[in-house]
């Protein structure tokens, strides 16, 4: 994820400027045919190296990208909830985007005013 705190957007912000500064001063003291020049061939250097990183670099993060899987569960128990109670014999997971994957859950049963019975994803705060 990405670190987007006040400190890091700031100091992106001043390295674009310094990097815009030093831009416009080299503009001026080279001339702008002899910069183009220079500019065509680096960034010709630069487009042929862009296209051959994937093939001659590892991956990265090591190991590839660790995206984690889907909250599962499987076989479970039966439960009973009572007298305002809450029974789950699936799976309780943060409430966030990932999705969840239930397999033979157990019976549920609830009794009584408020009672909640769940055999599958019980969705909560996050920890």
């Amino acid at each position: 994820m990405p670190c987007r705190s006040r400190r890091w957007v700031w100091a992106g912000r001043v390295v674009f400027g310094v990097i815009v500064v030093a831009l416009v001063v080299y503009l001026a003291e080279v001339g702008l045919d002899r910069a183009d020049k220079v500019a065509g061939s680096i960034g010709a250097v630069l487009a042929l190296i862009a296209l051959g990183a994937p093939y001659l670099l590892p991956p990265f993060p090591p190991g590839g990208a660790s995206r984690p899987g889907p909250d599962g569960v499987e076989d479970t128990g039966g439960a009973t909830a009572t007298g305002g109670g809450q029974a789950n014999t699936g799976l309780q997971a943060p409430s966030d985007d990932r999705p969840g994957q239930v397999a033979r859950s157990g019976d549920s049963a609830a009794h009584g005013s408020g009672s909640v019975a769940n055999t599958g994803v019980r969705r909560g705060p996050r920890p």
